[in-house]
């Protein structure tokens, strides 16, 4: 694998990964800085509703209730650079799902719901700013 290979590689896994703490952490109008402007993304929750462009996308994450409380675990990630400036991924997706209004104990944390598992199958290109979602789809494949 060329040195070239593995900085694709990397690069559009810190992409899963920074899109999952984005979400959990609060953080949700940086993901602006992962997407193309063209970006096209599905929730694993409704994978036929695809949503289209930046723009759009922040709009959804900013439409979601404001009590939800997330936390994403991305697993068994996989990346194959295509092209030289095209990349697609495959990993495992599981979230667990809270209330902002339950208790927050020490040590324990909130009560949670969960799991949800499934997958982000991922389109990667490569901009003048780096590498980039151009889509992102999940889909749900089991849930607890």
């Amino acid at each position: 694998m060329t040195t070239e290979e593995l900085t694709c590689i990397e690069e559009c896994r810190n992409l899963i990964i920074d899109f999952a703490h984005f979400i959990d952490s609060g953080q949700t109008p940086r993901l602006a800085e992962l997407v193309t402007a063209d970006a096209t993304f599905a929730r694993p929750t409704n994978p036929g509703v695809v949503i289209s462009g930046a723009g759009a996308i922040l709009e959804a994450f900013a439409a979601r209730p404001r009590n939800l409380v997330t936390q994403h675990f991305n697993l068994n990630i996989r990346i194959r650079q295509t092209g030289p400036d095209t990349a697609e991924g495959l990993s495992i997706v599981v979230l667990y799902l809270g209330e902002a209004t339950e208790e927050l104990v020490p040590g324990k944390g909130r009560k949670g719901n969960g799991p949800i598992m499934g997958t982000w199958t991922d389109t990667f290109v490569r901009t003048a700013a780096g590498w980039r979602f151009k889509d992102r789809r999940g889909n749900v494949t089991m849930h607890a």
